[in-house]
């Protein structure tokens, strides 16, 4: 499934300083995939405030990135952080790993969700309480945080769109988005994004969103389906690892050679099968810098130097890169893959 493309890869940036990343990645070295445990001064010690950090996937190389720069921050400022992942990404798993650090009463929190309208009620007695509450990678609906540090889904999916049918020279043809269940609006936010650049900007035809949420199987099944039906299909993108790998996986078993597959995310396994041609092009997230910058600023509230009331924009968006076969390997693209590594 390896495509030639048209035009050389650009640098494509959300709002964000990216060479400041560059500095930051360097800083990882360890290969322990375990979340980092308290202790927010670089010698062992903490500080005077304890901030928690919850996530799912704690083993994940996304949120492992994630850890790593939440932690340089807290070095930095003297605050002690403690991480609590989850395994998956269930609400369930999730909310269990919640309520017991909710128990220990920390300063402030850092909390990534995969849905943003089952935590509100957990979270309120936190918040009602004067507490700072920061979300890298997420958001909750009811809008009780200070600030959520993340990518523009949507925006990053819609101009990854458009660069991939004029970069591949996908002129005809049908498009399959595979993706989460409607509950996970980051995840929506990216379908949508992908969905409406196709809609608006080419001629091409949308086919119905399938919602496989992370499971391989489903989406490698659907792709395959679909590919069965629809022998014109010339697009797919992915919205997560596991639908990615379970799409490169029905586009490859159905013979769709010709088929263009864009996904989500730059794991260590997604950067190997865009070497193999499995994907022609990822979008690659800045999961350091949202530990960092968030990490930065929960400190900075603590301490008194920055008030939330301050804070006017609610969101921030952390810069994005689409990679390609060509451009994986170079110096520019290096801080846009994940690593579980901290040194």
């Amino acid at each position: 499934m390896k495509h030639n493309m048209r035009a050389p890869a650009g640098r494509m940036l959300g709002a964000g300083v990216a060479v400041a990343m560059t500095a930051l990645l360097a800083g990882c070295s360890t290969s322990d995939p375990t979340p980092p445990s308290g202790g927010g001064n670089a010698d062992g010690g903490g500080g005077d405030y304890t901030v928690a950090m919850v996530t799912p996937e704690a083993t994940g190389e996304f949120y492992g990135a994630m850890y790593c720069g939440a932690q340089e921050a807290a070095d930095e400022q003297g605050v002690t952080l403690n991480i609590q992942g989850t395994p998956g990404t269930t609400v369930e798993e999730e909310m269990q790993v919640l309520q017991s650090v909710l128990a220990t009463d920390p300063d402030g929190m850092l909390l990534t969700v995969w849905d943003n309208t089952a935590f509100n009620q957990t979270m309120s007695s936190f918040t009602d309480a004067g507490k700072p509450l920061v979300m890298p990678d997420s958001f909750l609906s009811n809008d009780a945080y200070v600030q959520s540090i993340r990518t523009d889904s949507y925006q990053s999916s819609f101009d990854a769109a458009v660069r991939a049918v004029e970069d591949f020279d996908v002129t005809s043809g049908k498009v399959l988005i595979v993706t989460d269940a409607p509950g996970n609006a980051i995840q929506s936010a990216r379908a949508e994004g992908f969905r409406d650049a196709i809609r608006d900007e080419t001629d091409l035809e949308v086919l119905e969103i399938q919602y496989v949420g992370g499971d391989s199987a489903e989406a490698s099944q659907a792709v395959s389906s679909t590919l069965a039906a629809n022998p014109d299909l010339s697009l797919v993108f992915s919205t997560n690892i596991g639908a990615g790998t379970g799409a490169a996986n029905g586009i490859r078993t159905a013979g769709g050679d010709d088929v263009v597959h864009i996904g989500y995310d730059t794991s260590s396994p997604q950067v190997e099968e865009l070497r193999d041609g499995d994907y022609d092009a990822l979008i690659a997230q800045s999961p350091y810098t949202m530990g960092y910058d968030s990490m930065t600023l929960i400190s900075q509230i603590l301490k008194g130097e920055v008030e939330a009331e301050s804070i006017t924009e609610q969101t921030e968006y952390s810069p994005w890169e689409l990679v390609t076969a060509d451009t994986v390997d170079s110096d520019e693209i290096a801080p846009y893959l994940y690593t579980t590594d901290c040194g």
